[in-house]
């Protein structure tokens, strides 16, 4: 019977704990609602972080789509972003470079006063058998002073045969950014 009761404050307890934990992170939510429910700042200073590539294709494709967001934020009412600027990291695999690239990309928006960062993951990567392009990525923002994820979203596009990988990628970036909640106001 002892051991019953003992069990059963022990259960109490874990209970009190983690409905004060989840409390501290509904609250923490709220803080960052109420912070920014005009938006974000589109006027503040934003970053373009390294994407990450989880698909098998090879190649150079993170940094190219990192290019293409820098073009379309100007249009989604970020005013003057910045792209990491290209470093080589050398390691035994590639999504170890590409972990090493993002965590150096953050580092780097840490050092330069970057208020806001934009990076993205690739999922999908491809062409299908009818040669029609088919990707999918999610786009995260975060306050790059804190690494708190303010904004998220995830999506696929495909494309007609023949058409580019990158003009689908750059019509889903399109489609993705028009959710971005940018306060344009000056």
């Amino acid at each position: 019977m002892q051991i019953l009761k003992l069990s059963v404050v022990r259960l109490w307890g874990a209970l009190l704990i983690l409905v004060l934990l989840t409390g501290c992170q509904s609250m923490q939510s709220f803080r960052t609602q109420n912070l920014y429910k005009e938006g974000i700042p589109g006027t503040a200073r934003w970053a373009v972080l390294p994407f990450v590539n989880h698909t098998e294709a090879e190649g150079d494709i993170t940094t190219q789509l990192e290019r293409v967001m820098m073009v379309l934020l100007p249009s989604a009412g970020v005013l003057y972003p910045r792209l990491y600027p290209e470093s080589q990291v050398t390691t035994a695999s590639q999504p170890l470079a590409e972990a090493h690239r993002l965590q150096n990309g953050k580092q780097w928006a840490l050092q330069n006063d970057v208020s806001f960062a934009i990076s993205g993951k690739v999922l999908e990567w491809r062409y299908d058998e009818e040669n029609r392009a088919h990707v999918s990525v999610n786009l995260t923002v975060t306050d790059a002073r804190t690494n708190e994820q303010l904004w998220s979203t995830s999506g696929s596009g495909e494309g007609l045969p023949g058409e580019e990988l990158y003009d689908v990628t750059r019509r889903l970036f399109t489609d993705l950014l028009s959710t971005l909640p940018i306060n344009r106001q000056k």
